[in-house]
């Protein structure tokens, strides 16, 4: 058991080798993880258990009681993000309006279910990880019709059942359980099953990451002048939701573990669900803004989280 946990240590101390890597593995060898990728989703949900056996009910409840974090996480996915997207790259790609819709539709997904599996490596905050999950997916089927529609004149008819069909199995049913289980085991969950489960999912973040890259395979290696520079504006954008959750949580003077997971919060969004939007509401070059943040989302996530959690060890 000891190596088993040992191995699981080694994984999380070295994510920030081990994700460039799983991002080269998807889009160079696509085939070999394509077959994988009906498993994502209980992949997915078997490390929402594993990350939500640390909490209980008590530990959400005082996420609640105090929404400021909460709040602000979602000002920025839902309103600031969308519109300075919007406004920047309506002047850089004025001759793309399907580009900038993509741009737009990236920075306005809800909050991707990788931030409680990245909260949980780096000491976030789960329960607010959680939480924000939870409210920004709730609100994405209504607010991202209607950023498109007022930011970009699309109209966009979405699959809210599905949607929100798919949250609940990779985070939500799981998540409850995962606390549920804790509570009722009074601590159980959290002191003996989640420290064995912890390697597994260490070994499973990784092999999501891969997976989900083999998306964007077809457009790197038949990169553009104009795709780079699209890329470019999606690893500008990117590194800026981490900049601004870090700096939203200093200056409101949140604990460590809150700033980690503001961080993430508004870094990381859920690049599946903007892929299926892109796909069937948008035209064709929408696909590629969305998809490109696969090439920063988690690397970015690994350094710089890995960079708050060793500070917050510091201090």
């Amino acid at each position: 058991m000891e190596t088993w946990k040992a191995l699981g240590r080694w994984i999380s101390g070295h994510m920030v080798l081990i994700v460039p890597l799983c991002v080269a593995t998807g889009i160079l060898v696509p085939d070999l993880l394509i077959p994988l990728k009906p498993a994502i989703p209980t992949l997915f949900a078997l490390v929402t258990f594993q990350n939500a056996l640390g909490n209980d009910f008590q530990s959400l409840a005082r996420t609640l009681r105090k929404p400021g974090p909460l709040l602000m996480v979602i000002a920025v996915l839902h309103l600031f993000a969308p519109l300075v997207v919007r406004l920047v790259a309506g002047l850089i790609f004025a001759d793309d309006p399907g580009t900038v819709a993509g741009l737009v539709l990236e920075s306005s997904v809800p909050v991707g279910a990788t931030t409680v599996m990245w909260s949980g490596v780096y000491g976030g905050n789960v329960p607010l990880a959680l939480a924000s999950m939870f409210v920004s997916t709730v609100l994405a089927p209504f607010s991202i019709p209607l950023t498109l529609k007022v930011l970009c004149g699309a109209s966009m008819e979405v699959d809210v059942l599905g949607m929100i069909g798919d949250m609940l199995y990779m985070v939500a049913i799981p998540a409850i359980v995962g606390v549920l289980y804790n509570q009722l085991s009074h601590g159980r969950g959290r002191e003996k099953v989640s420290p064995a489960l912890a390697p597994l999912s260490s070994i499973l973040v990784p092999i999501i990451i891969a997976t989900n890259a083999t998306g964007i395979s077809s457009y790197v290696l038949n990169l553009t002048p104009h795709l780079l520079a699209v890329a470019a504006f999606v690893g500008l954008v990117t590194v800026s939701g981490f900049a601004t959750g870090v700096l939203l949580a200093r200056l409101t003077k949140q604990s460590d573990d809150v700033a980690i997971t503001m961080m993430l919060d508004c870094g990381i969004r859920n690049i599946s669900a903007g892929a299926v939007l892109a796909s069937n509401f948008l035209p064709t070059e929408a696909l590629f803004p969305v998809m490109a943040a696969t090439l920063f989302q988690q690397f970015i996530a690994a350094v710089v989280g890995n960079h708050m959690s060793k500070g917050k060890e510091g201090r």
